[in-house]
């Protein structure tokens, strides 16, 4: 192999080859697809810290970064290839997303670290820390495989909510990576700081809504979808609308039928904790979108205790 036209010296061929000896594979539950996984490198962490001038290159690098360092199997079997970057972003979830940075962690760190809990039965409240390792979030129920017969980015389910003599007809789906690049793109990083400080969420309700949906249209009760029905798919358009004019009751139906029928793709990443004094079990849950960005952000130590 040529690095910039020259011959690898003895030293990068041997570096080259440490650096593919350790791999996780992961499921891609929706993309119905597997995944193999290799570490980070040390010029990853300079290129995220660069990437925080704006959420959408932030969000473009951790997935040029993931990309990297992906490998997809097509179908049992088969010999993991590099995909497409284009198609790569446009044919994976979110949610497949949210299961490379598990592998990613997984086989750079194996660990979270340590972390304090609190005992939550009411005689006991001891206070203690646990390492929680990667590969003991991972549960019978963290993976769902998608069941519709179209693929996750054909797919829209139709949400109608009625107020005051008008439907909002909202076309809900499963975001792609592609999808929640797009979003991003009409963010600040300030906004995304906030959002977790406030909620301790990327997105707020409006940016959800937004990032859910397809499309919307407003029609009156009675009444049929037509070529004159008003109707947007512009996502600036979406957050206008839910910020200033759409009630806040119509998003609370919205995202009621939502959960009862994409909710279960959700992965759950979680373990059981047992208190050291009375052996209570506590149930540890961890947002790891979150968790990367806030690693992005303040650097690994950002929450935890290094071993």
């Amino acid at each position: 192999m040529k690095v910039g036209g020259e011959m690898l010296s003895s030293f990068l061929k041997a570096a080259e080859a440490i650096a593919g000896i350790k791999k996780q594979e992961v499921p891609l539950p929706i993309a119905q697809k597997q995944a193999m996984v290799t570490p980070l490198r040390v010029g990853d962490d300079l290129s995220m810290r660069s990437s925080l001038t704006s959420p959408v290159n932030y969000d473009r690098e951790m997935t040029r970064m993931l990309y990297d360092h992906t490998e997809v199997i097509l179908s049992e079997g088969a010999v993991p290839v590099k995909e497409n970057f284009e198609r790569f972003c446009a044919t994976l979830s979110n949610i497949d997303k949210v299961c490379l940075i598990w592998a990613l962690y997984k086989t750079t760190y194996e660990t979270l670290g340590q972390r304090s809990f609190k005992c939550d039965k009411d005689n006991c409240k001891s206070e203690f820390k646990q390492e929680i390792l990667l590969d003991t979030l991972v549960q019978e129920d963290t993976f769902t495989i998608w069941e519709e017969e179209k693929q996750f980015h054909e797919f829209v389910f139709p949400i109608e909510v009625e107020y005051e003599g008008f439907v909002y007809i909202f076309e809900s789906r499963l975001p792609s990576i592609k999808d929640n690049n797009r979003l991003l793109s009409n963010l600040s990083i300030d906004a995304l700081q906030n959002n977790l400080n406030q909620t301790g969420a990327l997105f707020t309700r409006r940016e959800q809504m937004t990032l859910l949906s397809k499309s919307v249209s407003i029609i009156k009760k009675g009444t049929v979808i037509d070529s004159e029905t008003p109707r947007t798919e512009n996502m600036q358009e979406m957050l206008l609308a839910f910020t200033e004019y759409v009630p806040h009751i119509v998003s609370e139906d919205f995202f009621t039928k939502y959960r009862d029928k994409f909710d279960k793709y959700y992965p759950k990443f979680y373990t059981n904790v047992n208190c050291p004094a009375c052996g209570n079990q506590i149930k540890f849950q961890i947002d790891l979108e979150i968790e990367f960005f806030r690693r992005s952000l303040f650097g690994r130590r950002e929450g935890v205790e290094e071993l």
